[in-house]
């Protein structure tokens, strides 16, 4: 199992949702370009194994690689045969957390409460992914858990905005997840690589500015 530092090395994961793979492949290379290093596709895209592997190839295995919205523990096996780094629940799913175990592959589990979040590690999450963080306050909610949860590693996704990065940094979150920050809908429906590009320039920039050395 890769660690979290070598999986998420400038603390940024740029999210893919789109139904359809072409794009998601060319707006994956296009973030991959503008200095994203690591990035999520979720299972909902069409062709996502294939998809993986692709950018594996395209990249020589120099980005990091995840599955999101994993729902069913038997898709961990096939994330690991993929060659991706890390698998990534919506919620909170012990069972996933299991099957991320005996593939040995880092895992991701989603939770919002403090109560989920705590249940998350337990159940053996190497890093919790706190979603969506936008609605229920954004840094100020990860600031709020940091005294009861500071020895949880955090992932911070749903609704972050690129101006937002450096603040979700400096309070110590592991990664930012960025779907409609990098990839919005309308940017993929017009098939515009060099929007999405520029915009994941901006979010690799807002990053290096943190300040944090990882």
């Amino acid at each position: 199992m890769r660690s979290i530092e070598r999986v998420f090395p400038s603390g940024l994961c740029g999210v893919i949702r789109t139904d359809n793979a072409d794009i998601a492949f060319q707006a994956c290379l296009a973030a991959i370009e503008g200095g994203i290093g690591t990035i999520e596709i979720t299972t909902t895209v069409p062709s996502w194994y294939e998809i993986i592997r692709g950018l594996i190839g395209t990249t020589l295995g120099k980005v990091s690689i995840g599955v999101g919205t994993v729902w069913d523990p038997g898709a961990v096996a096939d994330a690991k045969e993929a060659g991706a780094d890390f698998v990534v629940t919506p919620v909170l799913l012990p069972e996933v957390a299991e099957a991320c175990g005996k593939e040995d592959i880092l895992c991701v589990l989603g939770a919002l409460t403090p109560t989920e979040i705590y249940q998350a590690r337990l159940a053996g999450a190497n890093l919790v992914k706190v979603f969506p963080v936008g609605p229920v306050g954004g840094p100020e909610y990860i600031r709020a858990l940091q005294g009861p949860m500071g020895s949880v590693p955090l992932w911070a996704s749903g609704g972050v905005e690129i101006e937002q990065i450096p603040a979700y940094l400096r309070l110590g979150v592991k990664a930012v997840g960025l779907t409609g920050a990098v990839f919005p809908a309308d940017v993929l429906a017009r098939r515009d690589m060099e929007a999405v590009r520029e915009r994941a320039s901006r979010a690799a920039e807002a990053a290096a500015g943190a300040g944090v050395r990882r």
